[in-house]
Order: C-alpha cells, then structure tokens, then sequence
C-alpha cells in the first residue's frame, strides 16, 4: 500500500533521480509513488516535497530515518552532478504541514 506521494518536478527530478528518491524511501520500509507537482517551487530553495497519506502522525522510526533519506537522495544529486534539494516537507492528506527535514552538506559514497 502506498504511504507517501513524492512531487515529480521534471524540471528538477529525472527519472533516474526519482528511482533514487523511491529507492531511499523503500529502505526505510516506506512505500512511495510520484505525483505532479502540485506547486511552483522556489528556483532558489529547492524542497523535496512529500505527501502523506496516512492518517495520524508520522512513527517516530520514519522520521528519525527521513535526514538519512535526505542524505542520500542529495548524495545521488551530488554524484549526478545536478543541485540537490535543500529539504524535505513532509505533508499530510488535509495539506498540513508535518515536519521538514532540513539538509547538510551532501556525504561521499
């Protein structure tokens, strides 16, 4: 069952960037799918933008692992040659805002 939607911005996510993106996420056992993106982004302030579709709140295992996932999709960016996003906003099915995870400097492989 899929848990989270993830915005697809074809000016900022190629296909094999949204492999990567999945790819994180499935390892830390949450199931995702991309969606269109749904707003503009910033050109300035990239943020990976993620939609919830549980009800509740996020478990505390997934958001302890969500800096792990940025860190990874930004190493992707990063080995790719292309600018990585900045964070991540975590949504919830109303549109709220759950969390944001914000992002330090890409990790070498």
């Amino acid at each position: 069952m899929t848990e989270a939607l993830v915005e697809d911005d074809p000016g900022r996510i190629h296909p094999d960037d949204m492999a990567a993106i999945l790819d994180a996420l499935d390892a830390i056992d949450v199931s995702a799918k991309p969606v269109r993106t749904v707003a503009p982004d910033n050109p300035e302030d990239w943020t990976l933008c993620l939609h919830w579709l549980q009800q509740g709140p996020v478990s505390s295992d997934t958001e302890a692992a969500l800096p792990g996932v940025l860190a990874r999709i930004r190493d992707h960016y990063t080995v790719h040659g292309r600018t990585p996003p900045t964070r991540i906003d975590l949504h919830g099915p109303d549109g709220g805002e759950l969390l944001t995870v914000e992002g330090g400097p890409s990790h070498p492989s």
